[in-house]
């Protein structure tokens, strides 16, 4: 935050609050909290600085335990810097005066808050602070950070230009931000010589009774005590009620802590998701090829049929036996175990053939639910990059470590995958955000899609082939389990509308698990259908 922005939180606090009590104080996670007509104001004391403002009273009782109730005599900034003076005053039972400083530099990450006497004397800090350039430990007068610095009028300006006053003048004069020299220079550009140009920028700022949030990509990125010419063009939001600099302010810091609150969730996910996907590709890498395990099988499954019709050359300590294959006109030799009956070689060769398709058929389902998984983990990952709703995000995050909360628990997977009594397979979303991505990620277009009209619920999808066109049985079912997973459950019959995947859009801003959709079918059904084929176990749960 800039000085001038500052110096206009100084005047608020000093028009609004002079002549008032400071009732209590706290200090907490580099938050430094003051408690005025019921009011609490919060330094944060973190780069970047805040001021936070709510309502309520301190519940600390110890901090500046003796220097509670003193009056607010005035509020000023220091030296031209980012330093805001509250000038203290308490008034003793014996009707004697002290005065007193509660000092708030909000400088960046060197931010610190001092309590001192009259004459600078430092009775309490807020932090250790860790610099050679003044001393202020407890019992030393409080020096301010050094300003290398001049006020405007002090400096002789040779031959200047736009570029170099953006560039170059808040480095020497006093008070002024980068922005600030930008501005000035815009003035240039409109013909005003330098000293013109800082007077008509003083003048606006001095002038000025509200505070402006300019926006980059929704977010609030600049804070500025009038409107600039130079951010011409940028969206921005105007505070014109009282305590208008201090309420802008705590609503830059709200907005970009919420910011930094997203932005530190969707890394956390981003790491969870990076390592379930890493997992996942790596066993998809380990299974064996289902194709040539089934053509593996095939070949025992040749060599104990040709060695059941050539037993009789099998002889007792033969380790092998060349037989004649006829459908090649070709001989093979079959080995086989010199310590068994022929009876027993020829079982464990139709046994091993037997294994082997099993294990084909297990790696082929294992194949198919890692290549769902991490189809659903890419199309999850990039709904976190695109998600902004911290809450959405949070239903994210407890999703992926249900596991860890509990590692007795079976493995959670994404969505129900049930099988219908015809062989078809309908995926039902637990969540809003398993209902977006199944309907907009893993849905196939040709796939039909259901859900409850006007009731919240999960959101079925009815798999199919291409060109398919779906069995009205399927239909009821797909459209039953609709209003089994919905909060109509209970309310006899329901409309469900239904159309093809590809007829669904989400409209850009709608919360997780919103879409909108076109071409729709409408049935009128009830749970017990879906409840009917639970109760007789006639569909089979792949994951519940």
């Amino acid at each position: 935050m800039d000085t001038l922005y500052i110096e206009k939180v100084a005047e608020e606090f000093n028009t609004h609050f002079k002549k008032k009590k400071i009732v209590g104080y706290d200090l907490t996670n580099n938050h430094f909290k003051i408690s005025i007509e019921g009011k609490i104001f919060t330094f944060v004391l973190t780069n970047p600085n805040g001021i936070l403002i709510e309502k309520g009273r301190i519940e600390n009782r110890t901090l500046l335990k003796r220097y509670r109730n003193l009056f607010i005599r005035e509020v000023k900034t220091l030296n031209c810097d980012r330093i805001i003076v509250f000038k203290l005053v308490k008034i003793t039972v014996s009707g004697r005066m002290e005065n007193y400083q509660l000092i708030a530099e909000l400088t960046g990450k060197n931010s610190n808050i001092f309590f001192t006497e009259e004459n600078g004397k430092i009775l309490f800090r807020a932090k250790e602070a860790l610099t050679s350039a003044r001393e202020t430990e407890i019992g030393k007068i409080y020096q301010p950070p050094p300003l290398n610095k001049k006020a405007f009028k002090e400096i002789t300006f040779g031959k200047v230009t736009p570029e170099g006053v953006e560039k170059n003048l808040y480095k020497y004069v006093a008070g002024l931000s980068p922005l600030n020299c930008k501005e000035i220079a815009f003035y240039m550009r409109e013909g005003m010589p330098l000293e013109k140009a800082y007077q008509t920028f003083m003048e606006k700022h001095k002038n000025s009774k509200t505070a402006f949030i300019y926006f980059k990509n929704g977010k609030p990125k600049i804070l500025t005590t009038f409107q600039y010419s130079c951010l011409s063009g940028i969206e921005f939001k105007i505070f014109e009620e009282d305590l208008s600099f201090i309420k802008a302010w705590d609503y830059f810091t709200r907005e970009n802590r919420k910011s930094d609150k997203i932005g530190k969730i969707k890394r956390e996910l981003s790491k969870i998701i990076d390592r379930k996907l890493k997992v996942a590709e790596n066993r998809l890498k380990q299974i064996e090829k289902p194709e040539k395990l089934l053509k593996e099988a095939e070949e025992f499954q040749k060599k104990g049929e040709l060695l059941k019709y050539n037993l009789h050359l099998l002889k007792p300590g033969t380790e092998s036996v060349q037989v004649r294959d006829f459908t090649t006109e070709e001989d093979i030799t079959i080995k086989i175990d010199p310590a068994k009956t022929p009876s027993e070689n020829l079982n464990a060769i139709f046994k091993k053939a037997k294994r082997l398709r099993s294990r084909a058929e297990h790696e082929k389902i294992a194949e198919e639910e890692l290549k769902r998984e991490i189809a659903w983990l890419k199309a999850l990952k990039e709904k976190v990059k695109e998600l902004e709703n911290y809450e959405g995000l949070q239903e994210i995050k407890d999703s992926l470590i249900l596991e860890k909360r509990n590692k007795k628990k079976k493995k959670t997977k994404p969505f129900r995958e049930i099988i219908l009594p015809s062989g078809k397979t309908i995926l039902i979303g637990k969540n809003r955000i398993e209902n977006e991505i199944l309907s907009l990620k893993v849905a196939n277009p040709w796939d039909l899609w259901f859900h409850t009209k006007e009731i919240p619920g999960s959101h079925v999808i009815l798999r199919l082939e291409r060109n398919e066109t779906p069995d009205d049985e399927d239909i009821e079912t797909a459209a039953s389990a609709a209003v089994f997973y919905s909060r109509g459950r209970e309310s006899g019959k329901i409309k469900v509308d239904f159309t093809k995947a590809e007829n669904l859009k989400k409209p850009p801003g709608t919360p997780p698990g919103f879409v909108i959709y076109r071409n729709e079918k409408t049935i009128l059904t009830t749970a017990e259908k879906f409840e009917k084929l639970l109760r007789n176990n006639l569909i089979r749960f792949q994951n519940a």
